[in-house]
This record gives C-alpha cells, structure tokens and sequence, in this order.
C-alpha cells in the first residue's frame, strides 16, 4: 500500500501459492557475502543492524543478499515510490535511498562498493522497510519446523484456563489481581522444555507425515503459538456487563443464568473474528500494517526461546539479550517498591501543588489526581506512563500528545469560562452530578422496573456531566465521522482493492496474497491459506447467537439492533484497526454505543447496556484478533493453524469466564453483598459500576435529553465530517497551490518562499496523520490527564527516536528487551504487593510518613474525590437549567 492507499501489485502467477523461480537465479559475489557475514556476526557501530535472536547467519545473508544491484535500484525506487509520505519510515533511511538509485558517482562511492550496499540495502527494504520489524522477526521460514502440536496446545489451553480463571475472579476485587502475559510467556519455557523431556515419543504416520506426541525439542514457533492461543482468549472480554444484568444491587434480572451468559459471551468474543479475516487484504499483509503492538511480544518469545550470536558485539556491550531482559526485570521488580509502597507521592510526582496545597487554581492546571496534569516532570515511575514508550512509533506519539496537551489547554478555557456550567463541578471527573454538585444518584429517577419516573426526575432534575468528560463525548463524535470520511477517502483504493480481491479471489481461486510481494507474504504461500469463507462462517456464527441472545430471553431489546450494531460496528472497525496497525492507537466504540441506543430506547437502559457489550466487543475482538494475524504472519505460523488454535481458545474462554460467574455468585454474594462497597473480600467491582452508571444515565436519561441539555454535542458529528473533507481537500490542492504560486512569483522570491516557508510546512505535514494526531484529543475524563503521557513521550524520543537513529544496533538488540524487563518486574512486584498487603500478613498495613501522604492534603486529592470546585453553589441553591427547563424528550 502506498502513502495514496494504493495496494502494490506484482507480476506473479496468481493461480498458483508460489511465486515462479528465474531459471538462471542470481548468486551473489563471494566477498559479498562475507563481508555481509562479518558486519552480522562482528562489531556493531551506529549505522548497522544486528541479528535477531536465532537467526542462522548464513541463512540471513542468503535471504538478504537475493538482488543483483540492477534489480535493487528498480526495487529501491519502489520503494521510494510507496514510502515517500510514509511517517513512520526513517527519514535519514530515505534520503540514503534517494542517493544510492543515483549510481555510484552521485554517492561519491567505488562502483562495486556502491553495488554491494546498494544490494545489501534492498534486501534488508525487502525483508521489510521498517527496522522495528527487521529486530524481531526472520527473513528466511523453516516449514518443517513443529508448530501446531499437542504440546503446543496443552500449554496453550492450560494458560487459557488457568489465566481466564484468575483474571475473572479477581477482577472485580480491589485491588484486583491478574496474571500478565510476559509472565505467562517466561514459565511457557520452562515447562516446554519439561514437556519435551517427559513426554514419550507415541505418534503415527499419515500419507508419509508423523504426528507425534513429542517431535523432539521446544521449537521457538510452537512458543509463539501457545503464546498467540492465550493471549488472544485469557481476558474477561466486553461482558463484564453479565454482573450488571445479573446481581440484584444493579439490575437484578434472574432469567441471567449460564445459558445466557453463555451465548451473549460467545457473541461478544466470536461475532468479531469473522470481520478481522474478512479485513486481512487491508489490515495484516500491506508492509505498512505493522502493528508496532505485536513487535515487543515477539522480541521477547524470541529471546526466551532462542540463543544469540556470541561473537556479537553491539556499540561496545557484550551481554546477551536474555541478560538484558533480567537485568531489566530484577530492577524494575524493586524499584516497583519504591513509588508504589515506600515513597508513593514519586508514583504521581505532584510536586508543584505541594507548594501551595490549599491553591485551588494550581490544583486545577498542575495537579496530577483531580486536576489537567500540566506538570514538565509527573512521575518517577516508568509504569505510570513510560511503559508502552517502544509499542508505537515517535512521531505517533508526538502527535498524539501534542494534540493532548491543545486539548488541555481548551478544556482549562472552557472550565475557567464556566462553559456548561462546568466550574460548579471539578474539571477533570467522569462522574455524573445533580444540581447541587453532588454525585447523579439515579435511584431518585428510576422506577423498581428500571424505567424512568417523570415525576421523580422532575423534582431531581437531570445529570450534568464535568468539563473534561463532556469535551471527550464530544471530540469522538469528530473522531468518529473524521476517521470514517479520511480514512475512507485517503485510502479507497486500498479498501477498494481489499474488498474487490476477496470476491475475485474467491472465485477465481487465487491465491489470498495475491498483490502482495514483501519477503513475508511469498514465505507465507507455503502454508494453505484460510479460506474467507471460513471467517464467513464465523461472522454467520457470531450474527446468529446475537440475534439469539437477545430474543431468547427477556432482554428488552429487538433484533434488527443487531444489524445496526453489524452495519455501525463494520463501519466503524475499518478505520479503527487502520490506524491501530499503523500507531497502536484505535476508536473507543463505548461511546457511540451508548449515544445510538439512547436515541433507540430513551428510558429503557436495559437494552442499552445488552448492546454496549455486543458492539463494543465487536470492535475490540476485530481489533486484537488482526493484531495476532500480524503477529502469526511474522512469526510463520501456518494459517490455518492459528485460525484453528484462536477459534477453539475462545470458545473455552467463554465456558470458563461463565462458570466463574456462576462460582462468584455463590462464593460472593451469600450476603448480597457483591459488588458492594462493603462487601467481606473487597469484592467491589469498580468497573461494573461504572457500567451500570454509564447506561442508566445514557438508557434512563436518553440522548435526546442529552442534546437538549448540551446543544452543542451533536453538531460534532458534523464538525468531524467537515473537518475530514476539509484536509482531504487540502492534500490533493496543496500541490497545485505551490505550482500556482510559482507561476506567479518572481524566481528570487519563490526561492525564498519554497526554501524557507513551504518545504517546512510540507515537510511537518508530511510527518502528520490526523486520524492518529485527532486520538490524543480523547485521552482525558476519569483523571486520565498529562501526569500518564509526560514520562512516555521523553522515553519515547529517547528510544525510539534518538537510540534508533543513532545507536541502531543498541536499539534493535536491547530497547524491546528493556520494557518487557518493566512490564515483568511491574507485573511480579504487584502481584507480590497484593497478596502481601491485600491477602497476606500486611494485610491493612500503611507506611504513614510524609513521602506517602502528602498527596492527599491538598486541593488535588479533593478534586480527585470530587469534593471541591470552581464555583460555589449560586444563591438560588443549584446550578444548571430551571425546573421548567428540565429536558423531556422520551
């Protein structure tokens, strides 16, 4: 796919997997390949790349070395052609590019040295043009290595159990417990190998293949499989909502048993599936789907499972990177400690509010629990903030947080100018407040059957909702319309392409990668594809148990609002698993399913809340399962292998997360106390009550209602759409612009304009995707604010951008290795933490000195518990419209 959304074709035979071998194949010069051999296996400087972990060298250089320097000249420009406007292509990489397809007299080389770098260049741009995908995975596939075997999937399906188990039980607790992935895929080593020993060598042969209990070692693909099987199904998913259907603190519906936990579960987990295999022409094969998210999961299997190049040398560090990874572990697993238990006010550094704790307007701009998180340094600890710095490239996250910060920035504006009567309640909260700037109680407007009371809500009134949080409903309804018209419009050809070759192909029977020339995509064609119509079957699946669930029993919602959420949630996931391919960054679909059903069912929550968990998990299954297709499409696991692998962990997934449900409302609700802030084993399920909050305010207040108390929201629908016509518009006439001012400039002062004004500005433009910059406008409500972005955006220039430019061997080796240290370390420490403090004999135990609690003396804890605002209540004793104006619009 090029920066025009085109998808790059290639002279191949398309009705067959395999691209037809030259009769006369190109060998490369002995001394090419040695010295390739030597940079490889020898000293690193800043301008070379190392070898990932596993790698055979000579099978590297084999795979690197397959031009000759008159097929990397034409494969260079290409490559040029298609990446010019590409962001996240290193800019210094393409201006070298732009040198060597000059010759060899414009780069001031010897003829063969050019050839040979020339060479060398383009099958490093062939293995993939991102340097990020060229640390973690191989040029080169061994087929016969052992992938899909029964080991594979024990272990795979044992951590699915064990993990879904865990994770759901635990869950509603606070603090909640759960076993992270990096965790899991350090003990899958282990016990692999274990397996390998143990397991006795019983199998049989069919049509001349053994399959065998044990095929011999722990193979690094059957790690990255057993990972992509539980990563993929060991969360508790989008259904959370069961306990909000089911308990009787919240809705109280008894008809909620196992059956239908059971089928809305499947729906939520299986409808989506089916759409990430209809979108894999879009979303896994282009080389510019890269999905910066995989790229640290498959850094670490490879160091886990695989040794290094021993002789390797990278800017004068010697360690391997397994011993980086522990490194980074052991520290961060102690000094895990010290902001979270020891010195927690480093953990939300929120040193300006401590010199004036009672300053209410330092609170508001600077402070890190309640207020905008303005603050140049906000935590000392990376896990606040720093943790996900390698998961997306710089120049993503430098848009998305700058365009966070103008969104501060307006926000203060707003609340300061008391816009929607916001300084009578705190900025930055995303609770709902009555007219006396207390917490919305909607037990005052709500009848025993959940529906609204008239009369009850006309002498209570309606919910009024904080600046931030009304800015955020706000900005995705733009984010939801710009997306779908730049994103539709930007890359139609590509959309186009991917939707036209899935019926042609189909029919015509072509292979799935057909247009597709990468090194990845022509290894792939060794492995039977996964036919679209199985997806089919899968979407036909997840369409009909929708429909099911929600018929069969007493749900109060009809059935053609499961073509609605299909029609809007197909809309909507395109652009969403776009641009999280590209900046791990997506579209929150909460929202809109919170909008769309208000306007079906004012009054109604109950269908609301049914709907948010289908659409909802919609994009979120769509999303993660392309995702893992990207990750199975670097690692060479055969298709229908992992097709096969995520399908039947779903399915388990969900037998599992329903029988916990039904564990936990026996184990804890003896009392009826579950979910309950009182509740015996702190069983409090904070985010089914932020659930039943959300529908019952979107389901019983209505969004008609809504609009009426805040005109101003709908009209974003519209804004966005303009907006995205707008820069559209602008790309394809800004061109023509610079040639019309040519024409009617002098020479000398266009010189200086083009040299001084319009290069700069197209050259910023250049760099900037505004579906990806428009995202971090939404990262605020709930006191998410600055204090979770700051850390993250000095380490990501730091690694992503400084170390990857300058110590690119560094980097590649070292960097993921560094942050999966974190997030292992992080996640042991924690879990010690919770079961020492929460389960163990630190049971209650605080460390009370100044470095713990002088965070909560001041303004910043009261806005953070939303006890203090702006604005006192008026003299007529409430804020907002008149009784008379009260909003009726059910």
């Amino acid at each position: 796919m090029d920066s025009q959304g085109n998808v790059k074709t290639v002279g191949v035979d398309e009705k067959t997997e395999v691209v037809p071998e030259s009769p006369d194949p190109w060998t490369p010069p002995h001394e090419w390949t040695a010295r390739l051999l030597d940079e490889y296996t020898g000293q690193h400087g800043s301008g070379t790349e190392t070898l990932p972990a596993g790698s055979d060298p000579d099978r590297v250089v084999a795979a690197v070395l397959a031009m000759n320097e008159d097929e990397a000249v034409r494969f260079l420009r290409a490559i040029i052609a298609d990446h010019h406007q590409d962001y996240t292509f290193d800019k210094a990489q393409m201006a070298r590019l732009k040198e060597l397809v000059q010759g060899h007299e414009a780069c001031g080389m010897e003829y063969g040295d050019w050839a040979y770098v020339t060479a060398r260049i383009a099958g490093m741009m062939h293995w993939s043009p991102y340097a990020e995908v060229r640390a973690v995975t191989l040029p080169y596939d061994d087929p016969d290595e052992p992938c899909e075997t029964v080991r594979a999937y024990v272990l795979g399906f044992f951590w699915v159990c064990v993990c879904t188990a865990v994770n759901t039980f635990f869950n509603p607790r606070q603090p909640g417990i759960s076993i992270p992935n990096q965790v899991v895929q350090l003990l899958l080593v282990p016990m692999g190998r274990a397996m390998a020993y143990a397991i006795p060598d019983w199998g049989f042969t069919v049509r001349g293949k053994r399959y065998t209990l044990n095929p011999g070692p722990w193979s690094s693909k059957e790690m990255l499989f057993s990972t992509l099987i539980f990563s993929g199904a060991s969360t508790i998913g989008n259904f959370t909502g069961l306990l909000v259907i089911r308990l009787p603190i919240f809705f109280n519906q008894r008809w909620a048993g196992f059956g239908f936990a059971l089928a809305l579960a499947l729906a939520n987990q299986i409808y989506g599936l089916g759409m990430a295999g209809i979108l894999r022409r879009l979303t896994v094969y282009p080389v510019e789907a890269v999905w910066p998210s995989q790229l640290p999961v498959l850094a670490l299997n490879r160091t886990l499972i695989n040794d290094d190049n021993k002789r390797e040398t990278v800017n004068g560090w010697k360690i391997t990177r397994y011993t980086c990874f522990c490194i980074s572990a052991g520290v961060f697993l102690i000094y895990y400690w010290i902001p979270n238990e020891f010195f927690a006010a480093l953990r939300l550094f929120s040193w300006m509010t401590w010199i004036a704790p009672s300053n209410l307007n330092l609170a508001v701009v600077t402070g890190s629990y309640g207020g905008m998180g303005f603050n140049p340094w906000s935590t000392w600890d990376p896990n606040v903030s720093g943790f996900a710095a390698v998961n997306s490239p710089f120049f993503a996250q430098l848009q998305q947080y700058v365009m966070r910060l103008l969104a501060g920035v307006l926000i203060l504006i707003l609340y300061y100018k008391n816009a929607f009567w916001s300084a009578f309640m705190p900025v930055n909260s995303n609770s709902a407040f009555d007219n006396h700037m207390k917490p919305y109680n909607v037990s005052k407007v709500l009848t025993p059957d959940y529906k609204v009371d008239i009369d009850g809500y006309k002498s209570y009134g309606p919910p009024y909702y904080a600046v931030a949080n009304l800015f955020v409903t706000g900005a995705n309804f733009v984010y939801y319309t710009f997306s779908v018209v730049y994103v539709f419009v930007k890359y139609r050809a590509a959309l186009r392409k991917a939707f036209v070759g899935m019926i042609v192909n189909t029919i015509k029977r072509r292979s799935m990668y057909t247009g597709f020339e990468d090194g990845h995509s022509r290894m792939m064609r060794r492995y039977p594809e996964t036919p679209e119509w199985w997806y089919g079957i899968v979407f036909a699946f997840g369409f009909a148990i929708s429909i099911a669930a929600v018929c069969a029993w007493p749900t109060q919602t009809p059935w053609w609002s499961i073509l609605a959420v299909t029609a809007v949630g197909g809309l909507l996931t395109i652009p969403f698993v776009l641009i999280e391919s590209i900046a791990a960054t997506g579209i929150s679909l909460n929202v809109i399913w919170q909008v769309l059903p208000g306007l079906w069912w004012p009054g109604r929550p109950l269908p609301q809340l049914v709907i948010l968990m289908l659409g909802g998990a919609f994009e979120q299954e769509a999303g993660g399962f392309s995702g893992l297709l990207k990750f199975a499409h670097y690692a060479k696991l055969p298709p229908r292998a992992v097709f096969r692998g995520h399908i039947a962990a779903c399915v388990v997934n969900c037998f599992i997360y329903c029988a916990i449900l039904e564990v936990m409302m026996v184990y804890f609700n003896e009392d009826n106390t579950l979910c309950k802030w009182d509740n015996a084993a702190h069983m409090v399920c904070s985010y089914a009550n932020s659930v039943y909050s959300s529908v019952t305010f979107f389901g019983a207040f209505g969004t008609n209602n809504m609009f009426k108390l805040y005109p101003g929201l709908p009209w974003c629908f519209l804004i966005g759409a303009i907006l995205a016509v707008i820069w559209v518009t602008g790309e394809r006439v800004a061109p023509r612009l610079r040639l019309y001012f040519r024409g009617c400039m002098r020479d000398e002062h266009f010189s200086s304009f083009d040299r001084y004004l319009w290069r700069p500005a197209a050259a910023t433009f250049n760099c900037l995707n505004p579906a990806i910059a428009l995202s971090g406008a939404l990262q605020w409500a709930g006191n998410n604010n600055l204090t979770y972005a700051t850390l993250g955006i000095y380490l990501a220039w730091y690694f992503q951008y400084y170390l990857k430019r300058n110590y690119t061997a560094w980097w590649g080796k070292y960097a993921y290795l560094i942050f999966a240290g974190l997030s292992v370390g992080v996640a042991i420490s924690g879990l010690l933490v919770t079961l020492v403090f929460s389960f163990g004999t630190g049971k209650n135990a605080n460390l009370h000195w100044w470095g713990n609690d002088v965070s909560q003396k001041g303004m910043d804890w009261q806005l953070y518990n939303n006890n203090v605002s702006l604005k006192a209540l008026p003299e007529a004793g409430y804020f907002g419209l008149a009784p008379a104006d009260y909003p009726l619009q059910w």
